[in-house]
């Protein structure tokens, strides 16, 4: 299943695209990602009918990040 992530660290915003098996891995792929210092914003599946949300947010947070 193909997962989208929207992501930060100090420095950058940006969305990145996993393939896990299930939903049950993404609770530690978040875990992963924290420990090294990297937010998760949002995330879910990849669709048609999710893409527009994701990229919507992701550019609401790069704006926010901008200020």
């Amino acid at each position: 299943m193909k997962y989208y992530f929207i992501l930060t660290d100090s420095r950058d915003t940006w969305m990145q695209f996993v393939y896990l098996p299930t939903g049950d891995y993404v609770s530690g792929y978040i875990r992963d990602l924290q420990s090294v210092g990297i937010s998760v914003h949002d995330y879910d599946l990849w669709t048609e009918e999710t893409r527009p949300i994701a990229e919507r947010t992701l550019e609401h947070i790069r704006q926010s990040m901008n200020v």
